[in-house]
């Protein structure tokens, strides 16, 4: 039998009992359209993640940590300091190595009390300027501070969910002074009252939303941050003068930020760090993680939408089975004017195999659509509630369209060959009485 007249013959057959075949392909449509918008929605989702993981921190950095759980074959770095630093240097594996001290305090402006956790920077060349929404970054040996965009939020009254929309809100806060420091305070066997020390200091620039590092703290000189650090050990060492104050605090660092010379060589720093006692994390150790979680969800999601294209597989199987009595005669007719046991076989599973693919693709036009509009509101959703638009919420691949239409030939395939089989068996003298 020519392709074409097989062709002609499954396109006849399948209208000539549209009804039927329309709600057979229906089945196909729902499972196949599930599949492509879970996945599509899942593909924006992590793209969001990995953008907003690219611009929180840079993939090449790992953040180095004290670690308080002994390690194999060696012992847990419990504080960091100078030494580490210049052990990390000698490695040979990390072009940058940055310490990180924070001073965790309060910040108090007029009536407005709140946490706050201040970076100390003397070298302000791995700060992006360009994150700087309004004013300018802190001068060195100073106690000016630059703050994130939440905080400032938060010191304007904004709850988490809201926006600033009035720039000069900003420019406000510019030249504000505030109060950083105290928090704590208790009353000694005289009745005397002491509190820790507060200090004066004035904000002279506010990082936009896209510096999320700084989102909620600030970013000050190390001679500040130092400040006040000192205050809380001179607060401790007040209320407990037996106890001799503890000025290493002074001395160690919060983390330790390490950027390797090449992104090949992440995995083999990470494993080298992990051996010498740290506790460590990066943007994409965390990138992966994510990817394990958004896979798992995909593989949940899709096996509830393959039920309905398991149930569609049936419809096909029962549609193709109900068919052969239908068409006994037409079978016999077949055989009788020369053609074969494959050109039967042929012809059902090709009809199989058609109702399949066409819903599919019908599945496929419409997962377009429905991405198309799902970008566009949620575009604009996103831009009223998050504060920045979400352009791709739902992101189609050509993996996903070649795996849906090859999934749906396997499955029309696999419904319709015991029904083809059965079909080629038809006795000819019985099929054409």
């Amino acid at each position: 039998m020519k392709l074409l007249d097989l062709i002609e013959i499954i396109w006849r057959n399948m209208w000539k009992r549209r009804t039927r075949t329309i709600f057979t392909m229906v089945g196909v449509i729902v499972g196949c359209l599930s599949i492509f918008m879970i996945i599509s929605i899942t593909n924006g989702f992590e793209q969001y993640l990995t953008t907003s993981m690219q611009e929180m921190m840079d993939t090449s950095v790992i953040q180095v940590y004290p670690n308080y759980q002994s390690s194999e074959g060696g012992e847990a770095r419990t504080e960091l300091t100078d030494e580490d630093v210049t052990k990390l240097e000698e490695l040979g594996l990390f072009l940058k190595v940055t310490p990180k001290q924070y001073a965790h305090t309060l910040v108090q402006m007029q009536q407005l009390e709140t946490y706050i956790s201040i970076l100390a920077v003397d070298d302000y060349s791995s700060i992006d300027e360009n994150k700087i929404q309004i004013g300018r970054l802190p001068n060195t040996g100073t106690r000016e501070i630059i703050i994130g965009y939440e905080m400032a939020k938060e010191l304007l009254g904004y709850s988490w969910d809201q926006k600033i929309t009035d720039q000069s809100e900003l420019e406000n806060l510019i030249g504000q002074k505030i109060k950083v420091g105290g928090g704590s305070s208790m009353i000694d066997d005289k009745g005397n009252k002491i509190s820790m020390k507060k200090f004066s200091t004035v904000i002279v620039g506010v990082f936009s939303s896209q510096a999320k590092e700084h989102a909620y703290g600030a970013v000050s000189s190390s001679k500040f941050v130092k400040t006040l650090l000192r205050s809380e050990i001179d607060y401790y060492a007040t209320i407990n003068p037996e106890e001799k104050p503890d000025m290493s605090r002074l001395k160690k660092y919060d983390s330790i930020d390490a950027k390797v010379t090449d992104v090949s060589l992440l995995a083999d720093a990470e494993s080298q760090l992990k051996e010498m006692g740290y506790q460590i994390s990066s943007a994409k150790e965390f990138e992966q993680q994510t990817k394990l979680m958004l896979l798992g969800v995909n593989t949940v999601l899709g096996a509830l939408a393959g039920i309905s294209l398991f149930v569609s597989a049936l419809g096909i199987t029962n549609t193709m089975d109900m068919a052969i009595y239908e068409r006994n005669k037409e079978i016999g007719i077949i055989k009788v004017i020369g053609g074969s046991v494959n050109d039967v076989i042929k012809i059902f599973v090709g009809e199989a195999c058609a109702i399949s693919l066409l819903g599919g693709s019908i599945a496929i036009v419409l997962g377009f659509i429905f991405t198309f509009i799902l970008n566009v509101v949620g575009e604009s959703i996103t831009a009223d509630l998050l504060g920045q638009s979400i352009t791709q919420i739902a992101i189609p691949t050509v993996t996903l369209v070649t795996g849906i239409l090859i999934f749906c030939f396997v499955v029309g395939f696999l419904a319709g060959i015991i029904p083809a089989k059965k079909a080629a068996k038809t006795d000819i003298i019985t099929a054409i009485k």
